[in-house]
């Protein structure tokens, strides 16, 4: 019988159509694919996720976990690495030569950068490309013996294979979905269009993060080549800065940052003294934005808290989910490179975070990668812009920020180098909630703003949370340096403390509104009086109160009990 060959009827008053193109053959098959997206994510040393062990057959590979581990075999990964944390050098380095599978339990880079940073004091003077080699050139006492082409297949394990995945994962596909569409939601605003009242009225009262675009243009460090990498390492050769728990020459971290590719969560340079250590050069060539306001903290001259920050980082670097500390808000000015932003509003915790009542402790993953693995999709299904639950919708805001932009206080924000990245950060006080991020090629910054205002809730996180004001260089306890600060703010702002004074009281009377009789008369020693007189605030309280009585009319009348 002949083969029948289908073809397509076209009627008289059709319009010709062209044939569709055929579409691409596969050049591999699916299962290709997968391997080829695993080798991508592959571990140095073959190892691969225990879910593999299930998929292998005794012919294509076998488990080497049980005869290269003997009884320890018996530990789960997570209480066998905590074995090994308690081991020192010389013990770790002798167990990994036990076997190949110790070999690559014994070398695992958390383990030696543990080591490490417990016997450097703080000072990281060379980069070798891993932290076991690093350790090993530093301190001597170990001969290195050729370990390259050591390889272990046949071992399954999520606990060695996770850090491999996170050095691994481009977290850029996460803000950019498509190849020419950001998946970018916050709003932006040319700084030429935005003057200060603009900015209060649509953005800073109406708490909306805001990214302001060309707001850098003036500024040496942006518009010159002096804050590249090169011209750091290059201009401030003898200075030291922080690096999280280490200190090293910029010449040395550079080395770390064009070497770190095997760290799933890299080292962060963020400095607190970078203006001190290099003389005021640095403080000089640039200048924080008019636009924010004055900034009361600067009333406590030397006494006042960190609030400037350099901040250096490759990809994948960044701070987990947080909030801007001592209630401030802070502006972040990106020189070169770009961040991505997370933010979710202060009531609302990211998804993976977990803190207690007074969030004075913030549980989160243990690297930035490892939260977009794990969270970001429900993150996005659950609080994005196509939320199901109205009321979650658009409660996830996604930014990013090219060089120069800035980050809202009081919300919940995560942010991460896309791609090596400078920047600088400060935190300040001021009448407004302003948040700020500025990003580099575009020039950017975003904001937010918290009512009543900025000012009282720094007055209120003061009197409320003591124990968690930081970054106070004096011993003064913190009942000590809350009262410096009001009594400055009356003598050098009165107008605005009394505004801050009458937020204060009145929030805190519709907090003893909501309180119930029961709750009154259960716990009055822990009740907080903010409004009445000092001695009342002062007998019913376990730390200490504002005791402000207000009158607009006479600016004599504030009191302050602690």
């Amino acid at each position: 019988m002949p083969k029948l060959k289908s073809s397509r009827v076209r009627f008289e008053n059709e319009e010709f159509e062209p044939e569709r193109p055929l579409k691409k053959a596969r050049t591999h098959s699916v299962a290709t694919e997968q391997s080829l997206w695993a080798k991508s994510c592959s571990h140095r040393l073959g190892i691969l996720p225990s879910g593999n062990l299930l998929l292998a057959n005794s012919e294509q590979r076998q488990n080497i976990r049980p005869g290269g581990l003997g009884l320890f075999n018996l530990l789960p990964d997570s209480v066998l690495l905590l074995l090994l944390s308690t081991f020192d050098a010389t013990n770790l380095y002798t167990l990994a030569g036990v076997s190949r599978a110790f070999f690559a339990y014994a070398t695992h880079e958390a383990l030696w950068k543990d080591l490490y940073v417990s016997r450097a004091e703080g000072v990281l003077d060379s980069w070798d490309g891993s932290w076991r080699y690093t350790y090993l050139r530093r301190f001597g006492g170990l001969s290195e013996k050729p370990t390259e082409g050591i390889r272990t297949p046949g071992l399954f394990s999520d606990e060695l294979f996770q850090p491999a995945l996170c050095s691994k994962t481009s977290l850029r596909p996460y803000f950019f979905p498509h190849p020419t569409r950001s998946r970018s939601t916050i709003l932006k605003h040319r700084r030429a269009d935005l003057d200060t009242d603009t900015f209060k009225d649509l953005y800073a009262r109406t708490s909306k993060p805001v990214l302001i675009t060309g707001a850098l243009d003036t500024w040496p460090a942006y518009s010159t080549d002096l804050w590249s990498m090169e011209m750091l390492e290059r201009r401030f050769e003898g200075v030291t800065f922080r690096a999280e728990a280490l200190d090293c020459p910029f010449r040395v971290y550079n080395q770390y940052v064009q070497d770190c590719d095997e760290e799933d969560s890299p080292l962060y340079l963020f400095d607190s003294r970078f203006v001190e250590k290099t003389g005021g050069i640095m403080g000089d060539e640039y200048t924080p934005p008019e636009t924010f306001g004055r900034d009361f903290f600067e009333l406590l001259g030397p006494e006042r808290p960190d609030y400037r920050w350099l901040i250096v980082g490759p990809a994948r670097s960044g701070s987990t989910f947080h909030k801007d500390p001592n209630g401030t808000s802070a502006w972040n000015a990106v020189i070169s490179g770009s961040k991505g932003w997370v933010l979710f509003p202060p009531e609302t915790a990211p998804p993976g975070v977990y803190t207690n009542d007074d969030e004075s402790e913030v549980t989160s993953p243990l690297s930035i990668p490892e939260w977009f693995l794990t969270y970001f999709d429900v993150a996005w299904e659950t609080y994005g812009p196509h939320a199901k639950r109205s009321e979650n919708r658009g409660k996830m805001i996604i930014g990013v920020c090219g060089p120069g932009e800035v980050v809202p206080s009081g919300w919940w924000h995560l942010v991460v180098n896309l791609e090596e990245s400078i920047a600088v950060t400060q935190n300040f006080v001021s009448e407004n909630e302003v948040g700020i991020t500025i990003p580099s090629g575009t020039r950017t910054y975003s904001t937010h703003h918290s009512l009543p205002s900025q000012l009282s809730n720094v007055l209120r996180f003061m009197n409320d949370k003591p124990d968690q004001i930081s970054g106070f260089k004096s011993s003064l306890p913190p009942e000590e340096i809350c009262v410096r600060f009001v009594k400055a703010l009356q003598l050098a702002a009165p107008t605005p403390f009394q505004r801050a004074s009458a937020d204060f009281a009145n929030k805190a009377r519709s907090v003893a509104r909501k309180r119930s009789v029961w709750d009154s008369l259960a716990s009055p020693e822990n009740e907080r009086v903010v409004s009445g007189s000092a001695e009342e605030g002062a007998s019913r309280t376990s730390a200490f109160t504002f005791g402000f009585l207000v009158d607009d009319d006479d600016d004599d009348d504030e009191e302050i009990g602690i």
